[in-house]
This record gives structure tokens, sequence and C-alpha cells, in this order.
């Protein structure tokens, strides 16, 4: 929808490896599980995801239970990242035939600063493949996230949107309102 293009061979997801967390819809209050590994290739990135499970304490609904059922469903498929441009142009001839007409900007290189569970995402081609899904073994679970029994699916990540100045201040500003109780209106 907003036209930026991410070259996936350009991403350093350095300092995101270093605290992986996953969100829902970019809200950084509402994590919902880990990214355990990325892989890359000429036209995705592939991350694997691990939901967090119910805490035995915890009443009442559970996000992550919710979202990793509606996935397996195929009822939403969507991921959307946040990232810090490094290095783009404007899109070429060659760009355009590529990725489309509607490009707008084409980044090389980027940084990932995280990715989030995102419904409707800003690029429809950020899908989510579900490869595999279910619970896994404590085991398998324990170098990732140690005494935690974990839901885990696999997707791709593909080309998403960067957010303009003003859908940033927009976020901001909702954010803001929240903290201060009050209710903010696009």
């Amino acid at each position: 929808r907003d036209g930026d293009v991410l070259i996936p061979q350009g991403c350093d997801a350095t300092d995101f490896l270093k605290s992986p967390t996953v969100f829902f819809n970019h809200d950084y209050n509402l994590p919902v599980g880990k990214c355990t590994a990325i892989k890359r290739s000429p036209t995705q990135l592939e991350a694997t995801t691990v939901f967090a499970s119910r805490p035995q304490n915890h009443n009442g609904d559970w996000l992550p239970d919710t979202l990793l059922s509606l996935f397996q469903q195929g009822v939403i498929h969507g991921f959307s990242v946040g990232f810090a441009p490094i290095e783009g142009r404007k899109p070429t001839v060659k760009d355009k035939q590529l990725f489309g007409d509607q490009v707008n900007h084409v980044y090389s290189k980027w940084k990932l600063l995280e990715y989030s569970v995102a419904p409707l995402p800003a690029n429809q081609d950020a899908l989510a493949l579900a490869v595999s899904k279910g619970i896994v073994s404590a085991d398998a679970v324990q170098p990732y996230w140690p005494n935690l029994n974990i839901k885990k699916s696999k997707v791709m990540i593909v080309v998403p949107a960067l957010p303009t100045q003003q859908r940033i201040t927009q976020s901001t500003r909702k954010h803001l309102a929240r903290l201060r109780g009050q209710l903010y209106l696009d």
C-alpha cells in the first residue's frame, strides 16, 4: 500500500536477534512471542515465530493462543516489520517492472527493528505461510525460552512497507493518548 520495497538480502537483523520479541500490530505493550530464527533468500525472509503459551496462573483470554488459532484456521496470515532504512533509492524502470508501478522507494539496505502479527499489514504481500504448527516439546524449546511451554509456527515475511512520517506521528499521538487514558480518533 505504501509503495516501498525492502530487498531481503539487505536486511541487518543483528540487533533484532539480541531481543527478538514479536508483537501484535506493532504495539510494544502486546508481546505475543519470540523469533527463534531468520533465514534469507533473494525474495523473502523466513522467520520462525514461537508464540508464548498461557502461564498457569493467567485467567482470561490469552492473545498468543488466539492469534495462533487464527493463523491455523487461515483467518489471519499477515505480518509487518518495523525497520530503519540504511540505503535506498527511487525506483528504476527495472524496479517498476519487477515490483509494479506503485513502487515509490526501494531499500537495498535496512535494519530490522521488530516484526509484528498484523491482520491488516501495510503491504498485502507480507504474508505468513504456515510451515509447521502445534506444540513443541519442552526440550526443543529450552534453548530459546527456558521454563515455558511454547506453541510454534514458522512463517514467511516478505517485503513490508516503511511507515511514513505522518503514520509515525499519528501512532505516537495515539500511544500518548492511550497512556493518558484518553481516546484518540483518527
